[in-house]
């Protein structure tokens, strides 16, 4: 049974803003406190963990893989779950669990127990968390905004998140200059705090439960049509293959590249943070300008380019490990770099799976999806610790850089390279 898309009449005319749409603008209010939050935790995880704790490499990645491996972990049944259950309690739920989760860590700093071991337990508690909170949070938004306004929403979410993400760690390295960097936890469990009240106001239209009457199927046969969909889908298949071998580069250069920074090169917090600002600001303006390149050369050939750009955006990492007088300066070409070609390309892809996919399958299909992509990454994150306790942290940098060169590759031999934008046979 296909679920209805939601039936707005201000999201109707594709000329009206998404952000005029109430439950729309609830939502992107919500995650909006939802990724200040992420983006302050993940800065003051690794100055916790590497100058406080005194973590070694290894463990570093292993808070990595524990901070990503939800979706290894529960991806799969999760998907399935959320395609019956409503997908409002489901956010609810999740940010309650990560508001308890970030507030442990001030508690346990103030009574002096703080331990690597409890930071381990956080990042699982957070990544569990957030598998039900993304894959519900991309599963709802066709109920709230017609499907070929979810591209648009999908761009203002990308929006308002990389202008948090330019804001946060600047902000963050600052306020470490006078309170230790567990306190800043208390800031990330208010704003999860403060999505429930927003996310309690919305009222998508077409989120219900399963119904009695529906008759019951296998669990496991709903997992396998989420992934029968995800992989016969010619676009969903490349997109897929793409960003799982990307991931795993990613996830080498970001466990090792705050001990590369921290630890080996010795930059203070607050130049910690003004490096991921300059990353954050250069994914502002590629989300500023990128929708409108989607809709003049289209979305397939955007997705391409800011594709191919990625692995060469990422080179000046593990250079910076080779010419360290100017480690500094290469690593603000590479956030700036990275940041500008990762956005790009989340942009350009924006909205491609939902009118690709079924709703009725959004959730399972999503899931799917996120359990290779996004699980790639801890395990990437994992192959870096292992290579920088055999070697050095450079090397990992050098080989999270190869890494990413794979998926260009699959560009180049993708049929997909002939289309500008997404044929009309696709789309369901």
């Amino acid at each position: 049974m296909t679920l209805p898309s939601a039936d707005v009449s201000a999201s109707a005319d594709e000329t009206v803003e998404v952000l005029k749409v109430p439950d729309f603008r609830l939502l992107w209010a919500a995650n909006g406190f939802r990724y200040a939050a992420s983006e302050v935790a993940g800065f003051a995880l690794p100055l916790t963990a590497l100058l406080l704790l005194h973590a070694p490499p290894l463990m570093m990645s292993l808070i990595f893989v524990c901070s990503r491996a939800g979706f290894l972990v529960m991806g799969l049944p999760a998907g399935v779950w959320i395609d019956r259950w409503r997908k409002k309690p489901v956010l609810i739920w999740a940010d309650v669990v990560y508001a308890v989760a970030f507030g442990s860590v001030p508690a346990a700093y103030f009574l002096h127990v703080l331990t690597v071991a409890q930071l381990l337990v956080v990042a699982l508690l957070v990544s569990l968390a957030g598998v039900f909170f993304d894959v519900a949070h991309s599963s709802v938004l066709p109920y709230v905004l017609p499907r070929r306004r979810v591209s648009d929403g999908n761009a203002r979410l990308q929006t308002s998140e990389t202008t948090l993400q330019a804001v946060s760690p600047s902000v963050a390295g600052a306020l470490t200059q006078s309170v230790a960097a567990p306190v800043l936890y208390c800031f990330a469990a208010v704003c999860h705090l403060t999505s429930v009240v927003l996310l309690r106001r919305i009222r998508p239209d077409g989120d219900i439960a399963r119904g009695k009457g529906e008759p019951e199927r296998k669990f496991r046969r709903e997992i396998a049509d989420g992934i029968g969909i995800l992989f016969r889908q010619p676009l969903l298949r490349l997109l897929l293959h793409q960003a799982a071998l990307n991931n795993i580069g990613a996830g080498i250069i970001l466990a090792m590249l705050p001990v590369f920074l921290l630890k080996e090169i010795g930059v203070a917090p607050w130049q910690f943070g003004l490096l991921s600002t300059l990353g954050a600001l250069a994914g502002l303006a590629a989300s500023l300008v990128a929708p409108r390149f989607r809709r003049r050369f289209g979305e397939i050939r955007m997705t391409l380019v800011f594709s191919a750009l990625a692995p060469v955006a990422v080179l000046a990492a593990p250079l910076a490990g080779v010419f360290r007088e100017i480690a500094v300066p290469l690593i603000a070409l590479a956030e700036i770099l990275i940041g500008f070609a990762i956005v790009g390309r989340s942009v350009s892809t924006a909205g491609l799976r939902a009118r690709v996919t079924p709703n009725a399958y959004m959730g399972r299909v999503t899931a799917a999806y996120s359990v290779v992509v996004q699980g790639a990454t801890p395990l990437g994150a994992l192959a870096g610790g292992l290579i920088a306790n055999q070697w050095s942290t450079g090397t990992a940098l050098w080989a999270g850089g190869l890494a990413m060169g794979v998926p260009l590759v699959l560009l180049l031999l993708s049929p997909l390279r002939r289309y500008r934008t997404l044929p009309a046979e696709w789309e369901v």
